[in-house]
């Protein structure tokens, strides 16, 4: 198993990871502003990105994906940085307690217990098409600030070659599992970040599902931007990543 991109040198190893319908592709604003001390690897999930081949969609088989990536690639020292429906993986797989983790940051994450969905969101996720337009829709829905276009198009090109039976399974059947109970309380250092504009994972949801799961867990508010933060904000997304890096160095 591969990982999708890997710096290959410096001290801790960021895993970054990446929302539903999306790729590696989204941390490509932010990864030219990290210091070269630190090493950057970026991880598909399976159905999307270079996994596009990968199966199993279901939560236990992505945390799987998740530690068989970072241990086929003999990472230490690793701070687990997951983005949406991947911050669920990241909590399921600190729920293992594996002796290479040190941290997490969570961006706008999935919790680990069931996701609260709108019916409107529901439906839309249950009937996508893959087409251009409803891509388009998918990622204008997501964000609250103008993306650069180029980032626009390839979060759009993203969403269209997605493995048809992956998306499928995240609003038919994952988004529902409850995972509450087997993660429980995790005890290391872990950060939330998100927009207050999140139109599907706000603050609230945060405050009410996340945090109690993270024992010393901070929760950052960020004003005026929405659910895409690495590609919204990704200056002020990389100084918050290399900061919590420089305590772990």
């Amino acid at each position: 198993m591969t990982l999708a991109s890997d710096t290959r040198q410096g001290n801790p190893t960021l895993v970054l990871m990446h929302f539903f319908g999306s790729s590696h592709h989204e941390w490509a604003p932010v990864l030219p502003l990290l210091s070269a001390d630190i090493r950057v690897v970026t991880l598909d999930m399976p159905g999307f990105g270079r996994a596009s081949d990968v199966t199993g969609y279901d939560v236990a088989a992505m945390t799987r994906h998740v530690r068989d990536a970072i241990e086929s690639a003999e990472l230490e020292n690793v701070i687990l940085v997951g983005h949406s429906f991947s911050g669920r993986m990241a909590m399921t797989v600190a729920a293992e307690r594996p002796d290479w983790l040190r941290a997490l940051v969570l961006v706008a994450p999935s919790p680990p217990g069931p996701q609260p969905i709108s019916n409107e969101e529901h439906r839309f996720q249950l009937d996508f098409d893959f087409s251009e337009a409803q891509a388009r829709q998918f990622i204008d829905g997501a964000s609250a600030v103008t993306l650069a276009p180029h980032l626009y198009q390839q979060a759009v090109e993203d969403a269209i070659n997605a493995n048809p039976a992956a998306w499928r399974a995240w609003p038919s059947e994952t988004y529902a599992e409850d995972w509450a109970d087997r993660v429980g309380t995790l005890d290391l250092p872990a950060w939330v970040l998100v927009g207050d504009k999140d139109p599907s994972l706000p603050p609230s949801t945060q405050r009410e599902l996340v945090m109690p799961h993270l024992e010393h867990g901070e929760l950052e508010v960020f004003p005026g931007y929405g659910h895409l933060l690495p590609m919204e904000m990704p200056e002020t997304l990389a100084e918050r990543l290399q900061a919590i890096a420089a305590r772990f160095a």
